[in-house]
């Protein structure tokens, strides 16, 4: 008969999310039926239940057990009993601790299928058990990571579907959800036409739009659209039907803290499902989302805003107003605005009228644009010359090269291996052996280096070549330009690069000439021959 001095029977339950799929035998209603069994066979009084249901083994700020502590601390408890050790928990140290502060407030403890009771001493089998727990999370946290890789590298779902996606009849394949599709179009088309996130956002609401949350449960739009998801949603890029997975995960089983995979470990697969929005106009917002705009005090900004930068320290112009000083609205270097602790300037001014540089990049998109729709052969043959790059010949020449380079790396693997064999049979001297071997490591050497090189220019060209396309794409979807407006300086323009101007001989004011870099998106910088 238990001694319990008016102390209570402590019955502790767990329930992780993982002991569910095993069935009944770990439900808590099992796990109170068998504790409220063994704890009346065996003659144990004022029993109460602590319970966590779907928690894991491997946290221990648990609402129950914390209760119960509570419990044992004030030294109102005299027994607990669990249905076995794991449900205590599933880390070795942990579970070591509970126990010891079991024992520091002489509360007994029992795991009723596991035999383990302290009162009768140190049970050397119950420290393999706690192991063998533990051991069993480790493993299955190694199985379910091991699975959801080949999920991902699969392109199957794993979490719910993007806004703007549905599943077909068997989920094996994502399909455009119409209803919403057509609406994402038109924000990136907003925000690519100069339209910002702000405004965009209250365009939305004052549609009545639905936001992607109250969409997925059926509800009439509950608040505005906020500025985070809009862009959150332009920066993914889901939308083009890119498929990216693995990109976070977890220290360890124990540890859940989420930490960023490196960029090389990611799943990404192109063309996983259709897209939404084309990749020129995809890419046309990134770059609209890393050199975002700002308007100047007086609320005026440039259309080139943010696309220009200094050629010597790297910094963006910033646009400035029209002021006695100076009477046109121009672009100056952000440096240059900047002291150090002697008020001594960290760049020079690199000033260009706004106006000018309007002017210039127009006539250098008019021009390009022009000569690419007038003669898309001769187009094609310059930019391809401009980057002392060869056509389609190149690359199928190179990729032959490579392969050639390739066959020998895999001969020279073969030829050292029958060398190899002839040494250790005695057919071969020490010295003609080293001397054979040297030479062949190094042949393997040098061709496994130029590989590497013709891979890289392989690779070059390819993107060159698709950077050629793309621009066609653009200069085909507008056309003849009459005019530089925002989505215009967007699409074509991916920098320019302004240096500090050269004043005439004897002033300080009066400029002789001031070089401009504009670099074309896709094709970089450009030169009519």
């Amino acid at each position: 008969m238990a001694v319990q001095n008016g102390k209570i029977t402590a019955l502790y339950c767990r329930l992780s999310v993982d002991d569910r799929l095993e069935g009944e035998s770990n439900s808590i209603t099992n796990q109170r039926n068998i504790l409220s069994k063994y704890a009346a066979d065996n003659g144990f009084k004022n029993t109460r239940f602590f319970v966590d249901d779907g928690t894991s083994g491997t946290v221990f700020n648990r609402p129950g057990l914390n209760s119960l502590l509570e419990e044992v601390k004030a030294d109102n408890v005299a027994v607990i009993i669990f249905k076995d050790q794991s449900r205590i928990g599933r880390d070795v140290l942990e579970v070591g601790l509970l126990k010891r502060t079991f024992e520091e407030h002489n509360v007994r403890y029992i795991a009723a299928n596991d035999g383990l009771d302290s009162a009768n001493g140190f049970d050397i089998m119950s420290i393999f058990r706690d192991v063998f727990n533990e051991f069993y999370v480790a493993d299955c946290s190694k199985k379910i990571r091991a699975a959801k890789r080949v999920a991902a590298l699969q392109g199957r779902v794993l979490a719910k579907l993007p806004y703007g996606y549905k599943a077909n009849a068997d989920n094996s394949a994502w399909l455009l959800d119409e209803e919403v599709s057509e609406q994402i179009k038109e924000i990136f088309d907003m925000y690519t036409s100069g339209t910002g996130i702000a405004e965009i956002c209250r365009i939305l609401t004052a549609r009545k739009v639905p936001r992607p949350e109250d969409y997925r449960k059926g509800k009439p739009i509950s608040a505005p659209w906020d500025v985070s998801s809009t862009c959150q949603m332009l920066e993914n890029p889901v939308y083009i039907g890119r498929y990216e997975m693995q990109k976070v995960t977890t220290v360890s089983y124990k540890n859940h803290t989420v930490i960023k995979r490196p960029k090389e470990e990611w799943v990404v697969i192109e063309n996983h499902h259709p897209a939404i929005v084309e990749i020129e106009t995809f890419e046309a917002a990134q770059r609209l989302r890393d050199n975002r705009r700002r308007r100047t005090k007086c609320g005026e900004k440039s259309i080139l805003s943010g696309l220009v930068f200094c050629n010597d320290c790297g910094r963006t112009l910033t646009y400035s107003v029209a002021s006695k000083k100076y009477p046109m609205a121009s672009f100056i270097c952000s440096r240059y605005r900047t002291t150090n602790c002697l008020h001594e300037r960290k760049c020079t001014r690199h000033s260009m009228r706004v106006d000018a540089l309007e002017h210039i990049a127009l006539t250098k998109i008019q021009e390009t644009v022009a000569f690419a729709l007038d003669d898309e052969e001769a187009f094609t043959e310059q930019v391809f010359k401009n980057t002392n790059l060869d056509t389609e010949n190149a690359i199928k020449a190179k990729i032959g090269e490579f392969n050639k380079a390739q066959r020998r790396i895999a001969e020279l693997d073969n030829v050292m291996s029958r060398i190899y064999e002839d040494h250790v049979a005695g057919k071969m001297t020490d010295d003609r052996f080293v001397k054979l071997l040297s030479g062949y490591e190094t042949e393997q050497s040098q061709l496994t280096e130029s590989s590497t090189v013709l891979h890289d220019e392989i690779e070059e060209l390819k993107s060159k070549t698709a950077n050629l396309h793309s621009f066609m794409k653009l200069v085909k979807r507008y056309g003849k330009i009459s005019e530089l407006n925002e989505e215009v300086a967007r699409a074509f323009i991916e920098k320019i690069v302004v240096h500090e101007a050269v004043m005439k001989e004897g002033t300080q004011r009066v400029k002789e000439s001031q070089q401009v870099d504009l670099h074309l998106t896709y094709i970089g910088q450009f030169n009519i021959e």
